[in-house]
């Protein structure tokens, strides 16, 4: 499990925000890309999925992902919100990362309530 980074603040007026900026040595960037370091998108998932479960509390099984969209890569050192929606009548937990220069990433994480 790849930590979060340190810069990582919950936004006190938007349930489900947050502003992050993920510092150059950080194990994230660690060989994705040599040289030319990006954050994957498979962390961005993970850390969508985490946060949605501290902002929120427990989201019920992992079902899959929906609208996954990467529009512009995260570089190092880029200030970043991150603001999710949860409905927990349909097991939607949305996400979106925004960059200083626009929408970074978006998309649902689909959870069935635990048994």
């Amino acid at each position: 499990m790849i930590p979060f980074p340190q810069a990582l603040k919950a936004l006190p007026s938007t349930p489900g925000g947050y502003s992050l900026l993920v510092e150059p040595g950080h194990p994230a960037f660690s060989g994705h890309f040599p040289g030319q370091p990006v954050l994957s998108g498979l962390i961005q998932v993970d850390w969508a999925a985490r946060l949605g479960q501290e902002a929120f509390g427990p989201l019920g099984t992992f079902q899959g992902l929906e609208h996954l969209k990467f529009q512009a890569p995260i570089l190092p050192d880029e200030p970043l919100e991150l603001h999710l929606d949860w409905v927990p009548t349909t097991g939607l937990l949305r996400f979106r990362y925004h960059g200083t220069h626009g929408q970074k990433s978006r998309g649902t994480l689909v959870f069935t309530a635990a048994p």
